[in-house]
């Protein structure tokens, strides 16, 4: 069976709670959640990367605090895993205000947010998640930079995101 190690990196918002119990966790699976105090400042890339080093599971996946799994999410995972094991994955997320990403299949700024990402846990594959100069957009830079020889574009919504528009700091 596939396991997925679900990472989260929290700046201490109220909402981690809700992103946890969004979650939902099969055998074998596990939720980090990577808390640095004071936050790092680099727009959870700095818990993500650690978040990473101590990942157990076959896949990894990542949302933020204030974001949350649509109900199936997991169901949703295991059949895109199955249909093309060992490569990487992105699906679609949504805003409160109804903006969807991604928008077309294309690795571009604006169109990559890490909730949308399940990738096998493969870290020989990895650039790393952060740019120097350009924290806000790691998740960008993370997918642009993987060494996997194909991505697979998921039409799926599995994750809703707590701040309009991909502006952070406006949370609902």
């Amino acid at each position: 069976m596939t396991t997925i190690s679900f990472i989260i990196p929290s700046i201490g918002r109220q909402s981690l709670q809700r992103a946890v119990d969004s979650i939902e966790k099969w055998p074998g699976d596990e939720v980090l959640v990577v808390q640095h105090h004071p936050p790092s400042g680099t727009w959870g890339n700095a818990e993500r990367k650690e978040g990473i080093a101590k990942a157990a599971g076959n896949y990894l996946a990542f949302i933020d605090d204030d974001d949350y799994y649509v109900p199936q999410h997991r169901t949703i995972m295991d059949r895109a895993i199955t249909n093309h094991p060992g490569l990487p994955h992105l699906f679609r997320m949504r805003f409160p205000n109804g903006k969807i990403l991604w928008k077309t299949r294309e690795i571009i700024p604006g169109n990559i947010g890490s909730p949308m990402i399940l990738v096998p846990n493969q870290k020989q594959m990895f650039y790393r998640f952060q740019f120097p100069g350009r924290t806000n957009m790691g998740d960008y830079y993370f997918v642009a930079r993987w060494k996997f020889p194909v991505t697979i574009w998921e039409e799926n919504i599995i994750a809703l995101t707590g701040h309009d528009d991909g502006i952070p700091g406006t949370t609902v």
